[in-house]
């Protein structure tokens, strides 16, 4: 990012001039300020006509999300608030809004679920604040690297399993039944207690949920579930159906003031115990989803993401929605994607929205008394079915199965233990992928294709050529305690069940970038058990850290190095100058269960190895 230097107007020192008027004042950690100073008059209508497109779905997202959260209608509106003003400041990316998200409201209900007493709305606001330190630690000590545990197919399966919990824990809005427990449970008090089907409820929902498709479809300008949900309210409170149908109530209004949470609590060190776990859960996948948002924004500007200054503008969007009384603030991909294509310049488009929210707050209010739950339980469950991204699970399968897997496990994980669960199962299974690709890495035997004599897999490449007595074994790890033996075991299998016998084995060490003393040590048996069958042994396009390791360990002495595969094929052919070329002359060399389900997770369905 680049760093630009600014006065201070508050104080009134000239360009590059502090109080003792020799030292710059640095302004790159606030990019919002960086911004706005060079601000010009023609970006602000299309930055107005954005910030009222964001009011006009933020609005009705944030009364949402703040009832999925089990909190009041306005603390969605005062997350939205903080969050966006929080962010605008420090946040790195221009187009990421900020605020009151699904996927994060319903782990922060499973939170709150879980604390003692009933001060929820002072408990979410300090869940906020808790997941605001953990990222200013983040900043402070580059944890960038934490993106890493929450993989895009984690991700994924998190995503559409917060998605079923979602639509599962608005049925009982949209059907009138009483439902509790485990998204399966709640569907299936659905359908035990059909006999109590509130038909106004389920009607209500019914065309909520049409109205807002079609508007979508339709109008795409306009802002659909604002205009569902205001019909909706319209047509309760002058029809007097309170009565028939559960409504929102009365609502609070009016500008929160700026606190910590901890002044209203009984016990804030007992709290602050009990939401430490779910603050660190929640900041992990507010950071990983806001990242990933923020790239899919900056890429298409040509530019790249600083995860550094998002760990910042994040710390201090949920800090704000903090202060202000909110729950823990996430990135929104669609808010985010409404911002970028709206004709937005800068971030002066959310301070716009932040604005309407205000006068939302201080006089709209009162007219939301009549929200028919059941019109907000059909947008939020038009919302979570947008979660469930099917085209990327079957992607995963059809690419690369273990992402599948991935993506299928943390979905199970967040239906069967919980939200909050299931990032950590998330993160689980992601450390076993990757102890899994230690262990069982990807090996290959190889053949020649095509006149550049490139080597491929025999596996995927069918019109492989392999020379009879020769087999040409690729190894796609680093060669090391944990994995040594796979190598060993798998070229003790090729000797034996080589037909005919194998004369010369060449390694491919190209992606063996790296070798311990164990890796050495089993090296050297694979070349004792060439030796007693009578099998050369040589390696090719080996790196210099493991040429030199080879030097230390005697190995170069007892192999055979050459540069490139070619070189090792065509010295074995001019000993052999009688041998043809075959197709596919030898047998797959992973057998048994283990093997075929290894080759079935890893190998994709078409390939250049």
């Amino acid at each position: 990012m680049l760093s630009q230097t600014f006065p201070c107007p508050s104080i009134g020192y000239e360009p590059g001039e502090s109080a003792e008027g020799s030292t710059r004042v640095n302004w790159s950690a606030v990019p919002g300020w960086t911004e706005l100073h060079g601000y010009r008059r023609a970006w602000l209508r299309p930055d107005l006509l954005a910030a009222l497109s964001l009011w006009a779905v933020l609005v009705p997202q944030a009364f949402a999300y703040a009832q999925l959260a089990g909190l009041p209608a306005a603390t969605g509106l005062y997350t939205a608030l903080g969050a966006i003003i929080g962010y605008a400041l420090f946040g790195g990316t221009r187009w990421l809004n900020v605020g009151p998200e699904s996927s994060v409201a319903i782990v922060v209900a499973s939170a709150l679920a879980a604390v003692p007493g009933r001060d929820h709305p002072v408990v979410a606001a300090q869940l906020a604040l808790l997941i605001a330190v953990f990222l200013m630690i983040g900043y402070v000590v580059h944890a960038g690297v934490l993106m890493r545990l929450l993989s895009t197919p984690v991700l994924t399966g998190y995503l559409a399993g917060s998605g079923v919990v979602i639509i599962a824990s608005q049925l009982g809005k949209v059907t009138g039944i009483k439902t509790s427990g485990t998204p399966l449970a709640k569907a299936l008090a659905v359908l035990r207690g059909l006999a109590d089907l509130n038909l106004w409820a389920l009607g209500c929902a019914i065309l909520t949920a049409a109205a807002v498709l079609l508007l979508g479809h339709y109008a795409k300008r306009l802002p659909g579930p604002l205009i569902a949900l205001v019909v909706a309210t319209t047509v309760v409170a002058l029809g007097g159906l309170a009565d028939r149908l559960d409504v929102l109530g009365p609502a609070e209004g009016g500008l929160p003031v700026p606190k910590l949470p901890w002044t209203s609590l009984a016990d804030p060190l007992a709290s602050t115990m009990h939401l430490i776990g779910p603050a660190l859960s929640i900041a992990l996948l507010v950071y990983a989803g806001s990242v990933l948002t923020a790239r899919s924004l900056t890429a298409k500007e040509g530019k790249d993401t600083d995860p550094q200054q998002e760990f910042l503008g994040l710390a201090a969007a949920n800090a704000g929605s903090a202060l202000l009384g909110g729950f823990p603030a996430n990135g929104s991909d669609s808010r985010s994607a409404l911002l970028a294509g709206s004709g937005a310049r800068t971030r002066l488009a959310g301070l716009g929205a932040a604005a309407a929210v205000v006068v939302t707050l201080l006089v709209l209010m009162p007219l939301i008394r009549d929200l028919p739950q059941a019109a907000l339980g059909a947008v939020i469950i038009i919302t979570a079915t947008r979660l469930i991204d099917l085209p990327a699970f079957r992607r995963l399968w059809r690419i690369r199965r273990t992402d599948f897997v991935l993506a299928a496990v943390t979905a199970l994980g967040v239906l069967t233990f919980g939200v909050l669960e299931g990032i950590v199962v998330g993160v689980t299974v992601s450390l076993l992928e990757v102890l899994r690709r230690a262990v069982l890495p990807y090996t290959a035997v190889l053949g020649r294709t095509g006149e550049a004599q490139a080597y491929r897999d025999v596996v995927n490449y069918r019109d492989a050529e392999t020379l009879p007595g020769l087999v040409v074994y690729r190894f796609d790890a680093p060669l090391y305690f944990a994995n040594a033996d796979v190598l060993r075991t798998e070229l003790l299998r090729l000797i034996t069940d080589a037909e005919p016998p194998v004369r010369q084995i060449v390694l491919d060490a190209e992606a063996v970038y790296d070798m311990d003393t164990t890796g050495a040590e089993v090296l050297h048996r694979v070349v004792d058990d060439c030796d007693r069958a009578g099998v050369g042994m040589a390696l090719a396009r080996t790196r210099t850290p493991v040429r030199a390791l080879l030097r230390g360990t005697g190995l170069d002495q007892r192999v055979r190095l050459y540069h490139r595969v070619a070189d090792a094929v065509a010295a074995y052919r001019a000993d052999h100058p009688d041998l043809r070329p075959r197709v596919r002359p030898t047998r797959p060399h992973r057998r048994g269960l283990l093997g075929r389900l290894r080759t079935l997770l890893t190998r994709p369905r078409s390939g250049s190895s």
